[in-house]
């Protein structure tokens, strides 16, 4: 009975605990040991150490879950499940040796050390040979030594006393003391004098004399050099440290070492399984045929861990960047930092790799050893940080110095009679040499070798391309031949990245020193770090050819711009110039994703593009035409057009269920027409290799099944078998692959979308305790077609707004997303619905119609925003309807041959030199094993459990089969995805219409070619139509400044007489801050008259330098839609009111003289547009005032006046206001009106006279960074010019686009003042219409242009609007130069008013900008800052004028608000002679004659218009 202290425990509790551990032990969550009670802490610590668990590394396919793991202790007997038992201890020690628990030996591991994961463990008794395994066997046998302490033995059992290790050679018979390097150097000396004595005896020749002592030389220096190295490590470490106190800049890394040097104990046996586990599986698929096995039966990196022995820091460098320079080096042989014990426990790198020659019983192992590795190195180290995970994005690695290594290589005879290869003379520098020579070109300095961490952890394979190079070698001249008799070469080109791997070659021409060759090659390319190289040869028949030379070319030059063209490059070899060649370079970059509105990344259906196909497994291949049974399978790819493979899998030996997992790449052109084959064919040595399978299939198929998740085929002329192929499609940035004419489909109509509003929409800026700025975008196909516009900080936001949306089929579906506005970063999404073309539109059934479609009626709709995942938030209001379009004829463009198909036809054509000549052959050219007969032979998948027996969805293919995917797209624009049989076309069916019928029509859609361009900058073309609020569409963003875009997009005029088109060139991604570069406007009627007849040029313009042009060419077609416009959608309904406020009658008075101060505020849709001067003491006053203002609805503006009481200590007091009607005025007519004044206090009282002139325009609005935008309420009382960088701040003013040109084609102008900056607006004064006074008189030397001499520039600070909050003492500092002046601070208000003028002495060459800070004053603290603006002063006012003077509306930055400055200059009068300050009201002047714009020309700058 067992018993615990002494005390028996009865039998039931004994059975009890067993049956407790057994349970426990079943489970299988961790393991059970059992320990002998009297046994040590650290016996019982050895026997868990023998069960410990692998650490995970074995096995790949192990994946974490409730699965039951087997340990693997390494032995073949099946494991036995331990118990606890509980012992009698006064028993225990009485049992027998049969009966009591065995403790293993002790061993000197200690806590820190763990034991080997190869470490064998004593069997409890003896197995039988042959026996059957109960285990998986292990990766890595037990027999392997694998680590440092395998190798060393440290594990292994101790000696017992008496008994002797087994000693080597040498120590057998030399003590400790007598073993060395002299033995070795003496040893060498007998050696050399006892053959040489053997030779000259028999008298051989003196030349095996000089080989002997080669020998000898050779072992004696590489000794030498060696312990000089240690000897010499060891002395520069020692320096190192009094050396590191004087360079400040380089710093020692002692505690990284210290780190090193124990934890690499620990490590090292890890690292060293892993790479055996991977090695394992390269050496045994690469075994050569005449090999049995491949085997690493010993591999350790040793116990003295890697060094670094210096550090330097460059901290002067960009924010993302960390610059360093390592000095390490690995050395295991150095013991001077070792102490006793790790000296005696020392072990040195050693790796043996067994190669087996034979089959079978008749074969041999023959051991190769490489042991006393070295390396040492000073590399640089760039890292590029990002934000994202792992935040180091790019890591750059250069040698700045070639390294040093060393090593130990005996190939015969092992460890025991091995012979060191690096005592041949010449091989260890000829080895050294070789490495160099690999390395250099990679990574030794100035070429880096890039490690892209963002794309190695992002799931991307690594060698994945990210673009196609196109390479066009024109010609070269002057080449020297290297031939021994003289005479010109046969020259030929080859490409090559680094000098690795040759990509391609060009034919070879005939006897000449000048040749012309004009092929174009595409090459994929990985990074833009690297160089292309370009090596000439002399092509030679019947021996090897011989290099003329190479040339160089840096593909970083790629990313400024992607097109180069005609460059030379001389051609070196050996230092010396041996001619020219000429080439062109274009960069084809990938596509990247968008993001659709669930958040998945979405690829760009392009027609061209890279594929990536992947050869994965493939199962039950047909053996019957094996002997043996089973195959060695490979697999051939190839394309339809194709006669050579594309690429070549990996061969598998003896398995007719081979897994390769190869992956290749290649550029397609067509998507739609490729066709895929694939041959497995079965390898045999001597034999011509069969083709046991093939299959044929569209690409489109292959990658759409890679979205379904079947990707299993089955294989025709076979019995059986199926493969696993999968496709993976990245779209390339080239003319025409994305919105080409070739994919274009004309639309059917237009859908009238009227957005109402949304309510209680999702809040995503409530974090920062602000609201969401939402409006509505409108995408088909994951492109936009239409926007409504942004409402600041509303989650009940209200549009009342139509937008039109062209559609091209029934089967679309419109995607309305909320979005949130974000100015610098981009648009979240609030959430989404979805809106179906069919349940708008029908066919019509009539034979014989002008349109092929017809509405089904308005559907009004309340649909709730989703969220994703099921959630729902908030709804949107909208009527949506269709409205068809006429079937009209030839809407489409001739789509030309994209530049992949261009540069393969000039490739084609004969040289223009037409030498003979020929194509070089490569090694790798075979004859074709097997032709597969014409046709698909699959066109969906099978599962990959079903019977591959050849009958699932597949037959065998006839000879009289055609290829049904090699049908090629059309080329007038009918062609494309969206259209299907069954819809009607306009080509069938359609009507013709002339230009001059189409023009006509007032309302419908303009599609937009956008061809080329010649760009000052890389950007991309953006074109707005009407109020310029949205982009209308945006091509891809130009790889260079020589753009070729083929790009087609759509936008829909409602009025085409009084539509205006813009094409601007956007330098930022789209989504981000806009950046204006170029730009140009137009009429698009005008616009649409030219390039109705064909492609037109038109010159875009900088807005900040007018000599910085680009030019862009364009198509365009018209399609006319029967748009029935509401009154509020005409031009009509929008445009310029000017009001002129004359004066006023009966006005009542409330001083106690029965007078007034009136003075008239004017309201536009609640927001306050205009004030006017105070009259004082008066009951008629006389303003003669006037200002303009945008209305952007006559119908449904609410403009109304205000007259108030002026008093100088208490708030102004209403004394009636009226409403003024917009909707009744007649259009370009002045109308007079007296308007009476109504007041709840004071009633019916008093009349205001005005005179009102309505000019119809269209409205240009921009969005501003405070996620609102420039509505027709704002303060806009200037009369001004166009604002052509509409989208980069706030309006900058207003133009007439009526103005229609002359017959010459021409536009006048009256301007050419450079355009404003964003956030200010400039009007000219008009002095005939301001009330009370005018600037400086006009003298007769104002027209001298810009003066040294400094006059006086007045700045009226007036007053500001929409500041932060009304709880605020605003005052105003002005500065020019170095003088500052300071307003008074006015009460607690949001809209503020001054009226405080100050002078200041400037000149255009000393004084070039003007600053402005509103602060909010603080009578105990510290002044607020609540804005700044910067003007610059000569940009709006010009010396040269009559009277210089400015109007200035300016959005304050680090703030919000607007900000209301005039500028005035007298260039003649110094500021000595003239008051610094004084009020607004005492300026005084003269008053030029008023100017009235005619119906069609308003107040235009000059060259505002310039088209093109």
């Amino acid at each position: 009975m067992a018993s615990v202290d002494g005390a028996s425990v009865p039998p039931n509790v004994q059975a009890k605990v067993n049956g407790i551990v057994e349970q426990d032990a079943a489970k299988g969550r961790v393991p059970v040991h059992t320990f002998d009670p009297d046994a040590s802490p650290e016996s019982k610590a050895a026997d868990a150490g023998k069960q410990k668990q692998n650490l995970g590394i074995e096995r790949d396919d192990v994946k974490t879950g409730a699965k039951e793991m087997a340990i693997d202790t390494g032995k073949t007997k099946p494991s036995i499940l331990p118990t606890i038992t509980i012992e009698d201890v006064d028993k225990a020690g009485g049992r027998t040796n049969g009966q009591a628990h065995q403790q293993p030996p002790e061993t000197p591991t200690s806590p820190t050390w763990p034991a080997s994961p190869t470490s064998p463990t004593l069997p409890d008794g003896p197995e039988p040979p042959g026996a059957m395994p109960s285990v998986p066997a292990p990766e890595i046998p037990d027999w392997y030594k694998v680590g440092w302490r395998d190798v060393s033995g440290i594990d292994r059992q101790k000696v017992a006393e008496g008994e002797e290790k087994d000693k080597e050679l040498l120590g057998l018979f030399l003590s400790e003391q007598f073993y060395g390097e002299w033995y070795h150097n003496a040893a060498l000396v007998v050696v050399a004098v006892l053959i040489t004595h053997f030779l000259t005896r028999f008298h051989f020749g003196f030349g095996w004399i000089f080989i002997i002592l080669a020998f000898c030389n050779t072992y004696y220096s590489t000794s030498m050099v060696r312990t000089r190295r240690r000897a010499r490590d060891d002395i520069q470490r020692e320096l190192v440290k009094t050396r590191l106190d004087a360079e400040h800049e380089i710093e020692s890394a002692d505690w990284l070492n210290n780190f090193l040097d124990r934890f690499w104990l620990i490590y090292e046996p890890v690292l060293s399984r892993t790479i055996v586990a991977s090695v394992e599986q390269v050496l045994s698929q690469s075994c050569p045929p005449f090999l049995d096995s491949l085997r690493l039966s010993t591999f350790t990196l040793g116990t003295k861990a890697p060094r670094v022995d210096k550090v330097k820091t460059f901290p002067r460098t960009e924010d993302d960047v960390v610059l360093m320079e390592w000095w390490f080096s690995f050395t295991p042989n150095d013991v001077s930092e070792l102490t006793e014990k790790q000296k005696l426990n020392k072990v040195n790198p050693k790796i043996i790799l067994n190669v087996r020659v034979g089959k079978g019983l008749a074969s041999a192992a023959m051991p190769i050893l490489l042991e006393d590795m070295m390396f040492s190195g000073h590399m640089k180290i760039r890292m590029k940080l990002m934000t994202n995970f792992p935040h180091v994005q790019l890591v750059d690695l250069s040698f700045m110095e070639k390294p040093v290594f060393d090593y130990v290589l005996k190939p015969i005879g092992g460890e025991t009679f091995g012979f060191d290869i690096g005592n041949i003379p010449g091989l260890s520098a000829f080895i050294r040499d070789t490495v160099h020579s690999v390395l250099s070109p990679m990574m030794y300095e100035p070429n880096v070798f890039t490690l892209n961490l963002e794309q190695m952890l992002s799931g991307e394979p690594i060698d994945t391309a990210i673009g196609v190079l196109q390479v066009t070698v024109q010609g070269a001249r002057d080449l020297k031949g290297s031939k021994l008799g003289g005479g010109r070469p046969d020259p030929f080109v080859s490409f090559s990245i680094n000098e690795r791997q040759e990509l391609a070659r060009t034919k070879w021409k005939h006897n000449t020193s000048n040749p012309t060759w004009m092929e174009t090659k595409f090459i994929l390319i990985n990074s833009l770090t690297e160089n292309l190289l370009f090596k000439v040869w002399d092509y030679n028949d019947h021996r090897a050819n011989t290099e003329l030379g190479f040339a160089n070319f840096d593909l970083s030059v790629l990313e400024a711009d992607a097109t180069q063209e005609n460059i030379e490059a001389p051609i070196l070899k050996d230092g010396k110039e041996r001619g020219t060649i000429r080439f062109d370079v274009n960069f084809y970059p990938v596509l990247k994703p968008e993001l659709d509105v669930s958040g998945v990344e979405v690829i760009p259906d392009t027609k061209v593009g890279i594929v990536r196909l992947t050869v994965h497994q493939a199962k039950d291949l047909d053996s019957s035409k094996s002997m043996a049974g089973d195959l060695n399978p490979f697999v051939k790819l190839f394309t339809s057009s194709a006669k050579h493979p594309m690429h070549v899998t990996r061969k598998v030996k003896h398995t007719n269920n081979p897994v390769w997992e190869d992956s290749t790449e290649f550029l397609c052109t067509d998507k739609a027409s490729s066709v895929i084959i694939a041959k497995v064919i079965d390898d045999r040595d001597f034999l011509k290799d069969p083709v046991v399978g093939y299959m044929s299939i569209r690409l489109t198929d292959l990658l759409k099944a890679k979205s379904t998740g079947k990707d299993w085929w089955p294989l025709s002329g076979a019995r059986s078998g199926k493969i696993r192929i999968t496709a993976d499609w990245k779209p390339l940035n080239m003319a025409g692959s994305l919105h080409g004419a070739d994919q274009y489909v004309p639309p059917i109509g237009v859908v009238r979308l009227w957005i109402q509003r949304a309510t209680d929409v999702k809040n995503v800026e409530a974090t920062l305790g602000g609201k969401s700025d939402p409006y509505v975008r409108v995408q088909i196909n994951n492109v936009t077609e239409g926007r409504t516009e942004v409402v600041n900080n509303n989650l009940n936001p209200e549009w009342d707004q139509i937008i039109y949306i062209p559609v091209h089929s029934l089967k679309e579906t419109m995607l309305l997303e909320c979005m949130d506005y974000q100015h610098l970063t981009k648009d979240r999404s609030l959430g989404y619905t979805e809106l179906k073309v069919a349940d708008l539109a029908a066919p019509n059934q009539a034979e014989s119609s002008e349109f092929l479609y017809v509405s089904t009626g308005k559907r009004e709709a309340q649909e709730p925003l989703k969220l994703g995942h099921g959630t729902f938030k908030g709804k949107l209001h909208y009527v949506a309807e269709f409205v068809p379009a006429y079937a009209v004829r030839g809407i489409g463009f001739d789509s030309a041959p994209t530049e992949l198909e261009q540069a393969a036809e000039r490739t084609g054509a004969v040289s223009p030199d037409s030498e003979e000549g020929g194509t070089v052959h490569g090694d790798t050219d075979s004859e074709d094993e097997g032709a597969v007969p014409d046709g698909l032979t699959v066109a969906s998948p099978v599962g990959e459990n079903d019977g591959a027996n050849g009958q699932l969805a597949h037959r065998k293919t006839k000879s009289t089969d055609t290829t049904a995917s090699a049908r090629t797209t059309g080329t007038t624009g009918t062609t494309g995805t969206t259209a299907t049989a069954e819809e009607k076309r306009p080509e069938e069916q359609g009507i013709e219409m002339s230009k001059e019928e189409l023009l006509k029509h007032q309302a419908g859609i303009v599609i937009f070619n956008v061809i080329s361009g010649q760009l000052h900058k890389k950007a991309r073309l953006e074109v707005l139509l009407d109020d310029a609020y949205w982009p209308a569409f945006s091509t891809v963003r130009a790889r260079s400044t020589n753009a070729n875009w083929e790009y087609i997009g759509e936008g829909v005029v409602k009025e085409l007489d009084f539509s205006r088109v813009w094409l601007r060139l956007n330098e930022a991604d789209e989504g981000d801050k806009d950046d204006i570069v170029a730009e140009w406007k137009g009429d698009a009627k005008a616009f649409l008259e030219k390039t109705l007849d064909g492609p037109q040029e038109f010159t875009l313009v900088d807005p900040d330098d007018e000599d910085k042009k680009s030019t862009v060419k364009i198509e365009a077609r018209y399609l006319p839609v029967p748009i029935k416009l509401e009154a509020r959608e005409s031009v009509n309904n929008q445009g310029l009111l000017r009001v002129d406020l004359l004066d006023g009658r009966n006005i009542h008075g409330i001083d106690r003289g029965g007078k007034s101060d009136p003075f008239v505020v004017f309201n536009l849709n609640g927001q306050r547009v205009y004030k006017s001067q105070t009259k004082k003491k008066t009951l008629t006053p006389e303003w003669n005032e006037e200002f303009v203002v945008q209305v952007p609805s006559r119908a449904a503006s609410d403009f109304t006046l205000e007259v108030f009481d002026w008093n100088q200590i208490e708030q102004a007091k209403s004394l009636g206001a009226c409403k003024v009607d917009l909707e009744n005025i007649e259009p370009f007519t002045a109308v007079e009106r007296s308007l009476p004044l109504s007041s709840a206090k004071h009633g019916d009282k008093g009349e205001i006279r005005l005179r009102l002139l309505f000019t119809p325009e269209i409205i240009v609005k921009s969005r501003k960074n405070t996620s609102t935008f420039s509505t027709a309420g704002r303060a806009m009382t200037q009369f001004g010019h166009l604002p052509v960088g509409a989208g980069k701040g706030v309006i900058h003013g207003v133009t007439g686009v009526f103005k229609r040109r002359n017959s010459s084609g021409s536009e006048s102008s009256s301007d050419d003042r450079r355009e404003l900056p964003a956030g200010v607006v400039a009007k000219p004064i008009d002095y005939a219409v301001e009330g009370g006074g005018a600037a400086f008189p006009a003298s007769a030397s104002a027209s001298n242009g810009n003066n040294a001499e400094p006059g006086t520039l007045r700045v009226v600070v007036k007053d500001a609007k929409d500041l932060s909050t009304a709880d605020i003492k605003p005052y105003v500092v002005v500065r020019v130069g170095d003088k500052e002046q300071k307003t008074r601070h006015a009460h607690k208000t949001a809209t503020p008013e001054w009226n405080e003028s100050f002078a200041f002495s400037a000149a255009p060459a000393t004084q070039p900008k003007l600053w402005a800070w509103v602060y909010d004053h603080k009578t105990l603290g510290k002044d607020k800052l609540l804005g700044s603006a910067e003007v610059e002063i000569w940009q709006q006012l010009t010396p040269g004028e009559a009277v210089p003077a400015r109007d200035l509306t300016i959005e304050l930055r680090e703030g919000q608000g607007l900000l209301h400055l005039r500028l005035e200059y007298d260039p003649d009068t110094p500021l000595s002679t003239k008051n610094s300050r004084a009020s607004l009201h005492s300026l005084s002047g003269e008053k030029p004659p008023p100017i009235s714009p005619s119906r069609f020309s308003l107040s235009r700058r000059r060259g505002a218009d310039k088209d093109d």
